[in-house]
């Protein structure tokens, strides 16, 4: 026989225990508050919820997502994103565990405005060639193994930092226009760089890609753990090697003018629980 606890909360209250009755065994679960967040567009919150009994061998949804969570100073901690093109709809975050649910979490999503820009660049980058495109779809199966495959543990315990101090020349989730042709949006930060100025890597992780890319040229992709990764595009040199760990702020290599580009800079891009965020969000989120 069991009964089962859905989303229970006495708000004001102290955290008591609630009985569940699981064949036969009496389990207790802390009941407590949801606790209420906010988040935009390409950007990317830090929820905290208790450790205890019922949440240590849970699994967490956000959204009909499944979101990898870890442990520090004694809580749960998630990194849980919205994508750039939100529904503005309410994000509830739940753990489950057998056949019951305790919400841990709720989402809003507020409004944000992205710019627009119109780029020139070599037109052989926006019309593809049937090589080209073979190459690209080649690339992106290659890519998306690589996201699929990180750990739900974190190889990081510091904050994220910029791979580079200079100044952004193309913020986040700018609507784009290619030669008047193609339409996208940028889900990522370009900064100033002359080609052979150092980058660096914005926390510790595993080296997943470091090679030449259709679009971002030579490139290097650090897998952080629970399904973070941060992408650094158009380098003139690549520093470091596939499957190699490095820590925060290790030289991975120079920047550049490879790929797709108008001129040298960095493109730095950082993906979360498969949505590519702004940055910034991040390193914001990270510091405890």
């Amino acid at each position: 026989m069991r009964f089962i606890l859905l989303s229970l909360f006495l708000i004001g209250c102290a955290t008591p225990n609630i009985s569940v009755i699981n064949n036969g065994t009496v389990e207790k679960v802390e009941v407590f508050e949801a606790k209420k967040y906010v988040v935009k567009p390409g950007e990317v919150v830090r929820i905290d919820f208790p450790r205890n009994e019922f949440t240590e061998d849970g699994r967490l949804e956000c959204g009909n997502r499944s979101i990898p969570f870890f442990e520090k100073n004694g809580r749960f901690h998630a990194f849980v994103a919205e994508t750039y093109h939100s529904n503005f709809k309410p994000i509830t975050c739940v753990v489950e565990k057998n056949q019951t649910t305790l919400e841990v979490a709720k989402l809003s999503v507020a409004t944000k405005d992205f710019p627009s820009e119109r780029l020139n660049v070599d037109q052989r980058r926006v019309e593809l060639n049937a090589k080209d495109l073979k190459r690209v779809q080649k690339e992106q199966v290659f890519l998306n193994k690589n996201y699929s495959s990180s750990p739900d543990h974190p190889f990081f315990d510091e904050p994220f930092v910029l791979p580079i101090g200079n100044v952004v020349t193309s913020i986040y989730g700018s609507r784009r226009v290619f030669n008047n042709l193609k339409q996208t949006q940028h889900l990522g930060t370009d900064y100033r760089a002359a080609i052979g100025e150092e980058i660096f890597s914005a926390n510790s992780g595993k080296i997943v890609v470091a090679r030449d890319l259709f679009f971002t040229g030579k490139t290097v992709t650090i897998d952080h753990g629970l399904g973070l990764f941060t992408i650094y595009g158009h380098l003139s040199k690549i520093d470091v090697s596939e499957g190699e760990y490095v820590p925060r702020g290790k030289r991975i290599g120079l920047s550049g003018a490879t790929g797709r580009v108008t001129g040298p800079h960095l493109h730095w891009g950082v993906r979360v629980n498969g949505h590519f965020i702004e940055g910034d969000s991040l390193i914001r989120e990270s510091n405890f």
